[in-house]
């Protein structure tokens, strides 16, 4: 670690120590690596100088390095907001910047990260995961990078009102009570009333903390809007939103597989979901990647081997165990294309 001036700050660069301004408020986190908007940013806040990583970072447009930043920032802000400090998103929207580049060249860049959590931090993770969907689906409906940056970021804000649920309710590990679950609700109002408040946020961006829980046939919350009436950037984001909360972990239930949370919103398109959206975001996402592990609905712990280009979500895996009875000494292939006796139900590293 070393101090350097920030005329000495090189892009590469990686922060030692989390940066301040003057009256004690972060800027820049630990562990962010220096871009020239940030060199700009800490001119702009008078900083004379920070400390940094003895090497430069070698390669930091990695997926990697972004998803660990964007949690970092999220965290900071939701904390941020939870205190009721003047929350600054500037870092949020360079970053978000950075995640819509990387998906605009490769929409598939993240889908290996997303969904790797741990239950108490789950909502930050998760504003983080929604956020890639979200950019994902921006991309697949052929939005311009403004409106997908737009999108992404009004994503990575939609769960901000939660900072102001009490935590009792927030983390309750069993089902609400009606009582509990409204004011559950009320995160939608807290969300909207604190994002729309930050520096330089949109309506468009705001509105989405207030409506990513309607539904298309009025039934959301809360303002039982209908149809169209819900505007796109919170349809897609509650399309986002649903698949992330099924197939993770939580403090009430276990995630379910993405070809069980696939289904659920194939029944409810047209109904809750836009079928557009829904339909898109479905044929990128749900498939199961080369060298995951999986269990069969038989027993049988398999590899995926290869994936069918036909069906996603059935695979050609490789059986290498049980979960019971004998070994498996010769592992053997399965085509789950043409086998409709076995299908798979858990995911051990996805």
């Amino acid at each position: 670690m070393k101090k350097v001036t920030v005329d000495q700050l090189e892009e590469g660069m990686k922060l030692a120590r989390d940066v301040f301004t003057e009256n004690g408020k972060l800027l820049l986190p630990e562990g962010f690596i220096i871009k020239p908007s940030f060199i700009q940013k800490l001119k702009e806040h008078n900083i004379d100088s920070v400390y940094v990583e003895d090497e430069k970072a070698e390669s930091y447009i990695k997926e990697e390095v972004i998803y660990h930043e964007t949690f970092v920032a999220i965290q900071d802000l939701m904390l941020s907001a939870k205190t009721g400090e003047i929350v600054d998103p500037f870092v949020a929207k360079e970053i978000i910047n950075d995640i819509v580049a990387q998906i605009i060249e490769e929409e598939d860049v993240f889908l290996r990260i997303v969904g790797f959590r741990d239950v108490d931090n789950y909502t930050y993770f998760h504003s983080v995961d929604v956020s890639i969907f979200a950019a994902i689906i921006g991309k697949l409906l052929e939005l311009d990078r403004k409106q997908i940056e737009d999108l992404a970021l009004a994503a990575l804000l939609h769960d901000f009102g939660k900072m102001k649920i009490p935590h009792e309710i927030l983390n309750k590990p069993a089902k609400l009570s009606d009582e509990e679950f409204e004011e559950m609700k009320k995160h939608t109002i807290y969300g909207y009333q604190i994002v729309k408040n930050m520096d330089g946020i949109s309506e468009q961006i705001a509105e989405v903390a207030l409506l990513h829980h309607e539904r298309l046939d009025g039934s959301g919350y809360p303002l039982k809007l209908k149809g169209d009436k819900i505007p796109l950037f919170a349809r897609i984001v509650a399309v986002a939103d649903v698949y992330d909360a099924l197939t993770a972990d939580r403090v009430y239930k276990k995630k379910i597989v993405p070809t069980k949370a696939a289904d659920y919103l194939t029944k409810y398109a047209g109904i809750h979901f836009d079928k557009d959206i829904v339909q898109k975001f479905l044929k990128m996402v749900v498939k199961y990647p080369v060298g995951c592990f999986v269990v069969l609905n038989t027993g049988e712990i398999a590899i995926v081997y290869e994936e069918n280009p036909f069906n996603k979500t059935r695979p050609i895996v490789k059986v290498v165990a049980r979960k019971e009875g004998p070994p498996v000494l010769i592992p053997y292939f399965v085509d789950l294309s043409q086998d409709n006796k076995r299908e798979i139900i858990d995911v051990i590293n996805y």
